[in-house]
């Protein structure tokens, strides 16, 4: 009964913004600080079927593009200035936000916004929207608009297919990560059938890596440490790392997924140090639950792959995460 009253909720919240689209004019699409494929796939299609659609759209990510994701068509027209304090918008769109603060300074936007939409496939995301499709089940935020694209009836173009691809492709690992489901599989499928060049964009996905990101990768697999008699896998990086290598966040990009590989490895955890904060990124296998744990620090994510940016010394945050991940393997 439990899942047939989420289901229904859910239904209800996908056809309120279909008509929130529907009536609107304005809208302002924002994703998380970091942004990943899944962010900006998604953000660039939906703001190219509002586009079609007659709408005026004003694309928003506080951090970057990273250079690997420059490819995707439009995606120069994301600013990283918010609007003017006189900007107002019918609707504000949040994509792959647990809560606002996870976009950056977006309150003044949010409160100028006529009604707001958290769009989400974290199990740790917050209902502060007017409308929430939360959706832990979703492989991605991508899956999830597609299916908001399928049930308006709207074709999908060849552009906008490749951003939906990225942001499926990316955010399951290349359909390796648990989440991966059929209905994935059959939206990748679908996606497909519109003709664009998926061999390309895998291409510059996985097998274009700048030299920054080469050296950084070495950096950290030099840093590697083993914990937890072996289950657990330590990679670090220094703010002088990234300052003697010209490396930047983004060059950080599956650097995580490395900690995973050695045998007998439960979990793998990253630090990055950086101006103010401590970035830190998990993976774990199986039933090993890291989003619990980035929640506790102020983060989220899935079960399996989570993150979050604590303030503290390095050496603090690395000695209480390691604590806390410690005790989680020996449960």
């Amino acid at each position: 009964m439990k899942t047939q009253m989420r289901t229904l909720d859910l239904e209800t919240e996908y056809k309120r913004l279909e008509d929130l689209i529907v009536t609107s004019k304005t809208f302002f699409l924002a994703g998380h600080l970091n942004p990943d494929g899944d962010t900006i796939g998604s953000m660039l299609a939906i703001a190219s079927v509002l586009k079609r659609l007659g709408k005026k759209v004003r694309t928003f990510s506080q951090d970057p593009v990273p250079e690997n994701l420059r490819f995707l068509p439009h995606v120069k027209g994301i600013r990283s200035r918010p609007p003017s304090s006189k900007a107002r918008f019918d609707a504000a769109i949040l994509l792959e936000c647990s809560n606002p603060a996870r976009g950056g300074n977006l309150e003044p936007v949010l409160k100028r916004a006529a009604k707001v939409v958290n769009l989400d496939h974290h199990k740790t995301s917050e209902f502060y929207g007017d409308i929430n499709i939360v959706e832990p089940h979703s492989s991605s935020t991508a899956e999830i608009v597609y299916r908001l694209f399928y049930n308006m009836n709207v074709h999908v173009t060849k552009r906008e297919a490749a951003c939906l691809y990225t942001g499926i492709v990316t955010d399951t690992g290349r359909f390796h990560f648990p989440a991966t489901s059929p209905r994935t599989l059959e939206v990748a499928s679908r996606l497909l059938e519109t003709g664009f060049k998926f061999s390309r964009v895998n291409d510059l996905l996985y097998a274009t890596k700048a030299c920054e990101g080469l050296k950084i990768l070495g950096r950290a697999l030099e840093s590697l440490e083993m914990r937890a008699g072996g289950r657990l896998a330590v990679l670090t990086l220094l703010a002088s790392d990234f300052k003697e290598l010209g490396a930047r966040s983004e060059h950080t990009e599956n650097v995580i997924n490395f900690g995973l590989m050695p045998p007998g490895v439960k979990a793998a955890v990253m630090f990055r140090e950086e101006d103010d904060r401590i970035g830190v990124t998990f993976r774990s296998r199986g039933h090993l639950d890291v989003s619990a744990v980035a929640k506790s620090f102020g983060g989220g994510g899935h079960r399996n792959a989570a993150g979050c940016r604590v303030r503290g010394s390095l050496h603090d945050v690395r000695e209480k995460i390691i604590a806390v991940l410690t005790g989680l393997l020996k449960t």
